[in-house]
């Protein structure tokens, strides 16, 4: 028997598309919307609270759909469900652009939470833990990294539509610019995991001559319903809400260097230091958590979170707070990357979609509530200090759980089989 490790080109064509997916799908969906809210209060005649409560029903309507998303994906040939997906939401980017009442932003918005979270939240770290055994941390790392720079180059871009071409004419470019980016992969590529009964394998899964195929049906792994049952699973849920509720006092952040004496423009380099650090977060922890012990990384990237939430919470210059901003983001890359790289590794590749998405329900719904948790601290104690140190002491849990729940991960072949007996 001979043994040989699979390299075939089609894992590297889906890490592509995911590129893609994350960059220009994130970026355009939603690290965009609130640069039309300025405009459209004056259009509408509403306030800013009434046109941003559209972005809180998208949240909504986004975690809900997390509850049922993971079990679509593995019933729904994934090429058709994101091509839909994207069709929709790029489709109601248009309808926008038609729009003269509040209420409509609404229903769309509602709508666009439904669609975007397949695509966007689900996707990415799903197809590439069903296409990558190898290497998975440093393509999930890569990929899901460049949302953020997504953010950063669509920004600009979509600002200047706005002036230069009108909020109309903006909103139809997005749409156009996300169908033709994404679509080509989406209906070509995005396969949901290798069929292997068709000689397909995961980049670097281990080929034995002279063994039969594994079907599909028995791949390694837990049912999502044993899964939810083990203390890895609470674990995990935990870390997600926890840092979560961390991430959401970035909203917060230039409002709090304005009230310790910095100005507006000073506030927003240090929240730029945040993405510019949650970018490189994002990037770096999945390479070293495929070189490096996991534990290894998940404490040292949740002592950089540490390090800049409490170094936050004491300067009040730009310098030390912009290098507080980017330690702070970095330390991001636990929740944006390591943790699901944390379920995939706990819980194997079976119900992995399902598993996540339920984890991710969780930490969006505790992202949505966050926000308004940190301005209702803000407004008991009239400081942002609260907060700030709160944080510290939620990242230290959050680190501890995720230790703790990789040490008290199941063992997946015997988990597979018990399951598989029963």
């Amino acid at each position: 028997m001979t043994v040989a490790r699979n390299t075939t080109w089609r894992p590297w064509l889906v890490f592509i598309g995911c590129c893609i997916l994350s960059f220009v799908g994130f970026g355009l969906i939603v690290n965009t919307p609130g640069l039309y809210f300025t405009t459209l209060c004056a259009q509408l005649n509403v306030s800013r609270a009434e046109i941003a409560f559209a972005t809180s029903i998208m949240a909504i309507t986004g975690a809900l759909t997390m509850l049922v998303a993971g079990r679509i994906m593995k019933l729904v040939d994934s090429r058709v469900l994101i091509s839909v997906c994207i069709a929709a939401v790029g489709a109601l980017f248009f309808a926008q652009s038609l729009f003269t009442q509040l209420w409509q932003f609404y229903v769309s918005f509602g709508l666009m939470g439904i669609f975007y979270v397949i695509p966007i939240a689900l996707a990415p770290s799903v197809l590439l833990s069903n296409w990558f055994e190898d290497k998975l941390g440093t393509v999930m790392g890569i990929a899901l990294g460049l949302s953020g720079i997504g953010g950063t180059v669509f920004n600009p871009i979509v600002s200047s539509f706005i002036t230069n071409l009108g909020w109309r004419t903006s909103y139809r470019l997005t749409a156009l610019i996300l169908v033709a980016c994404i679509l080509p992969f989406s209906m070509l590529v995005f396969k949901f995991r290798p069929d292997m009964a068709k000689g397909e394998q995961a980049f670097g899964h281990t080929i034995s001559t002279g063994t039969a195929a594994v079907s599909n049906d028995d791949l390694p792994g837990l049912e999502a319903k044993v899964a939810y049952k083990t203390p890895s699973f609470i674990l995990l849920v935990i870390v997600s809400v926890l840092l979560q509720i961390v991430a959401g006092l970035v909203q917060h952040v230039s409002g709090y260097e304005v009230s310790r004496g910095l100005s507006l423009e000073q506030g927003a380099v240090v929240v730029s230091g945040i993405m510019f650090g949650a970018a490189i977060g994002k990037a770096t922890i999945g390479i070293l958590l495929d070189r490096v012990p996991t534990k290894l990384v998940i404490a040292g990237y949740g002592i950089l979170g540490i390090a800049g939430w409490g170094l936050m919470s004491v300067t009040n210059v730009v310098t030390p707070a912009t290098i507080a901003g980017v330690l702070a983001g970095t330390g991001q890359g636990v929740v944006l990357v390591a943790l699901p790289w944390l379920i995939r590794k706990a819980f194997g590749q079976r119900d992995y979609s399902e598993i996540l998405s339920i984890v991710s329900m969780f930490g969006a719904i505790a992202s949505a509530v966050s926000v308004t948790l940190h301005g209702y601290i803000y407004d008991a104690t009239g400081s942002y200090v609260p907060s700030l140190l709160g944080n510290v002491a939620l990242y230290v849990v959050a680190i501890i759980a995720a230790i703790v729940a990789f040490t008290m991960r199941p063992t997946i072949t015997t988990a597979a089989a018990h399951t598989k007996e029963q």
